[in-house]
């Protein structure tokens, strides 16, 4: 079984004796009264840590009276960067270390910051998940960003879908209109492009091409509904 450490040990390790109490509140420095849940009692040791005014702050000694600080927390060397002390009881702090931060403070003049202590392979391990958790906040807008232009080169390939179709139509009905004039213009001339353009214009029965002879124009025949026609070929 390790035995208890000396007030030597300690000083030299920078663990101060534990305390009965740790505050969690503001508190008078004076008189009986509960501390964090537990009444205390008159030579409790109770570390001091949320004082409004910080220079307060530190391991005191209770009494019905004025508080007094504690012997091995009453000086710079006592206090400085590194010190730990456990509490032992409370509705809060019960079984939790304390870590004093001020660097070499001048007891009763420099505050006095007090918080809980973070082993070192814990802090570093806290470390790790901050970066990850930068790392992976970046990895998301990245995303983001990207997802953003995506979405935006999806809506110009759709508009320029919908400029293709309406050029497709409009291609399509000047194509169509194209083939109306020329038509019209060969009817006109009795030229009929298919068989069904020319029964449609009324051209029925039979027709007969003669050619010419020593240079001579050729004559031709066409039976129409309603007639005949003949001319030189």
């Amino acid at each position: 079984m390790a035995r208890p450490a000396t007030a030597a040990v300690r000083l030299l390790t920078g663990e101060r004796e534990p305390v009965r109490l740790a505050t969690a509140v503001n508190i008078l420095l004076h008189g009986l009264q509960a501390i964090d849940g537990v009444p205390c009692e008159v030579g409790d040791r109770v570390l001091v840590k949320d004082q409004a005014d910080p220079t307060q702050n530190g391991i005191y000694t209770v009494s019905e009276g004025e508080w007094f600080r504690a012997a091995d927390a009453r000086t710079a060397r006592t206090l400085q960067k590194g010190t730990t002390v456990h509490a032992q009881i409370g509705s809060v702090n019960a079984g939790r270390v304390f870590e004093f931060s001020a660097d070499a403070p001048v007891v009763g003049s420099d505050a006095i910051t007090i918080a809980p202590f973070v082993p070192p392979d814990i802090s570093e391990v806290a470390g790790e998940v901050e970066s990850l958790r930068d790392a992976t906040q970046a990895l998301k807008d990245a995303s983001a960003a990207s997802a953003g232009q995506a979405a935006a080169s999806a809506s110009t390939s759709a508009a320029n879908a919908g400029l293709t179709a309406a050029d497709v139509v409009t291609t399509a009905a000047n194509l169509a209109g194209a083939q109306a004039a020329r038509d019209a213009s060969l009817f006109g001339k009795g030229i009929f492009p298919t068989i069904a353009a020319a029964i449609g214009l009324g051209v029925v029965g039979h027709g007969a091409i003669t050619a010419g002879a020593g240079g001579t124009d050729g004559t031709f025949d066409l039976a129409f509904a309603g007639g005949a026609g003949s001319g030189a070929a």
